[in-house]
């Protein structure tokens, strides 16, 4: 189906959006998905629109730019809907509201159209028909490898997936997961290239996709704005699983009674057995993620490059660079982190040191607990987007397997913490008694999973030597937590004690 595409200036005027930027520039602003939580909106420009319906509701695909008053600038993969005041939907989906927009017709509600059933339905019907539409300055292109792997309703159920992310995810009729990407980022797309590498390579422990919409600017890489893929009942995610043992071990701890180190670790391991096996299985998948990842024929962007000397050098350089940055820039929230510095910098220090060796490959990029999902079959592994923080470019270079390691395993770090937030306030007396526990759940669960990855990898060229495995895995652990500080600095801010302790504690 091709759409002809009025310019974009007309469709502000003709549906009186124009003076409605303010108000989609605060709303996109307050969004857990722009990643702009805290910062003022300096200003906001639709770069490009479609109009994709012309009734009622009025539905449109935009690219908007919006310019944050620290002077970055993110677009946005933004799709608006106006109905009538007083449409029901304010009240069927009020989080998606923007306002009001006064236009020829008279006023009308604007909202996000992700909030709108007839709009996932037109995308569901150009997915499944493979159609191309246009938009003022671009074309929409929608791909569907089989579409008989997709329900045949042109109109199936709609349910909004209730998680935080950097997307907008609804389960769509009984077997499909679509993923709404928000950012509008160049080409080409990570999570595109990491699944078609996957399937080739035979890793079977993925999602693939099963359909896709891609923005096409001409003379610039594809990117994808929408993702579909099988949904997975029965599942669950890996950090739900391990908040559920952390829950367990933590109301055993609290009953009556003063538990010494020996007594309160035979209570972890005698608890949280059951979660240690499933930490070991998710290390082997991880593992064997790795080794496909590091196979030959993959293609050019996946062709493995050796560890060397002066890629060592870089990435100390890098991580030096990256914690003086936030002490830089972090303010008295970060003030502890100052008197850690030397002992951060000695990780990163220490990779000078290391004999050159193993491999360097495309990897997950953004590893942890909500990534995985547990299934009747064994574990998955999802979202292949890499870290929302890092630019596109960054997130497609090749990398050593254990910069993924690391990620995982500071989610049993995250989720010992997150786990004893939800009953307690942090810092307390009995929060000083009861994280001891959770240390050592998540230390036991880190060994499990580290152990079965390395038993996986086995002498695959992928790692360098024992000893120097280990340096480079805390090296990359120490990086991640100071990720994790700025992003909590940003986003989270009641989560920012989490990594800090790790920080300033040792770092291990």
């Amino acid at each position: 189906m091709s759409v002809a595409a009025a310019g974009v200036e007309a469709i502000l005027r003709d549906h009186g959006l124009q003076e409605a930027l303010p108000a989609i520039g605060r709303y996109v602003a307050e969004q857990r998905w722009s990643g702009a939580l805290g910062r003022g909106v300096r200003d906001v420009v639709v770069e490009d629109a479609a109009l994709l319906s012309d009734g009622n509701p009025v539905l449109l695909f935009t690219v908007t730019r919006v310019g944050f008053d620290d002077g970055t600038d993110v677009r946005y993969a933004l799709p608006l809907g106006l109905r009538p005041a007083g449409d029901v939907l304010a009240e069927r989906s009020p989080d998606y509201v923007i306002g009001g927009a006064a236009g020829p017709a008279g006023e009308r509600l604007l909202y996000d159209a992700l909030g709108d059933t007839e709009y996932v339905h037109w995308l569901w019907n150009r997915i499944r028909g493979r159609d191309s539409v246009r938009s003022a300055n671009a074309t929409l292109r929608f791909e569907c490898p089989d579409p008989s792997g997709l329900e045949a309703s042109t109109a199936p159920a709609v349910r909004p997936l209730r998680v935080q992310q950097s997307n907008t995810s609804l389960e769509v009729g009984e077997r499909a997961f679509l993923k709404h990407l928000r950012r509008v980022e160049p080409g080409p797309a990570h999570e595109l290239e990491m699944a078609a590498a996957l399937r080739r390579s035979g890793f079977a422990h993925f999602v693939p996709l099963l359909g896709a919409g891609l923005y096409a600017k001409p003379g610039a890489p594809e990117t994808p704005f929408v993702l579909v893929q099988r949904y997975l009942h029965n599942a669950a995610e890996g950090w739900a699983l391990a908040l559920t043992s952390l829950r367990d071990l933590y109301a055993d701890a609290e009953e009556p009674g003063k538990r010494d180190p020996a007594e309160r670790r035979a209570t972890v391991d005698n608890q949280g057995a059951a979660f240690l096996g499933e930490s070991a299985r998710l290390g082997v998948v991880v593992a064997e993620m790795h080794r496909a990842l590091a196979q030959p024929g993959l293609g050019p962007a996946f062709d493995p490059e050796p560890v060397t000397a002066e890629r060592l050098n870089r990435w100390a350089d890098e991580m030096a660079a990256d914690f003086d940055s936030l002490l830089a820039t972090g303010g008295e929230a970060i003030g502890s982190l100052h008197a850690a510095r030397d002992h951060v910098t000695a990780r990163f220090d220490a990779l000078r040191a290391i004999d050159p060796s193993g491999l360097c490959t495309r990897i997950h990029g953004d590893m942890h607990l909500g990534q995985t999902l547990r299934t009747d079959s064994g574990w998955i592994i999802l979202d292949f987007e890499g870290e929302p923080g890092r630019t596109p470019a960054e997130r497609r270079t090749l990398g050593t397997p254990l910069r993924d390691v690391a990620g995982m395993l500071r989610s049993f770090d995250y989720a010992a913490a997150a786990a004893l937030a939800e009953r307690l306030v942090p810092n307390s007396a009995d929060w000083d008694r009861l994280i001891g526990y959770g240390d050592d759940w998540a230390q036991s669960n880190r060994d499990a999973f580290w152990g079965a990855y390395l038993e996986t990898a086995g002498d695959h060229p992928l790692l360098p030597a024992a000893g120097a495995a280990l340096t480079l895995r805390r090296a990359f652990e120490v990086h991640k937590a100071v990720y994790e500080v700025g992003y909590e600095l940003r986003h989270r801010p009641a989560w920012l004690p989490i990594p800090l302790r790790f920080l300033t504690r040792g770092t291990g």
